[in-house]
């Protein structure tokens, strides 16, 4: 599985990430990221295994991604590169990603948060 930004998209209750076995519903629920599949390819186990594993994907990816900006430990944003921020926040393939940056930030252990 090989994701891009543009894999992970913003919808009315949480995100979509679209994979190769069917896209996967995350929601932010106090400090867990609640997911679930919504394919027709997977059943039960082989479902719950591939959810996380692209959640986790999709959560590296995020965290990978160079932001032009950043949150410091007490939640405000600081902008590192008003150009960029200005491109980034205006590019509707980002949304997803920012979202999920924002729901991860403030949790000690991005793993331990999924559910």
């Amino acid at each position: 599985m090989r994701l891009t930004p543009q894999s992970i998209r913003r919808v009315a209750d949480g995100l979509v990430i679209e994979g190769p076995q069917g896209p996967v519903l995350i929601r932010r629920q106090m400090e867990r990221i609640n997911m679930k599949y919504q394919g027709d390819q997977l059943v039960n186990g082989s479902a719950a295994a591939y959810s996380k594993a692209l959640v986790e994907q999709a959560i590296e990816l995020t965290n990978g991604f160079p932001f032009a900006w950043s949150i410091e430990a007490d939640g405000t944003q600081r902008i590192t590169d008003h150009q960029r921020y200005y491109e980034q926040t205006f590019n509707p393939d980002l949304k997803g990603i920012e979202v999920l940056k924002r729901w991860t930030r403030s949790s000690t252990s991005n793993k331990r948060a999924l559910s």
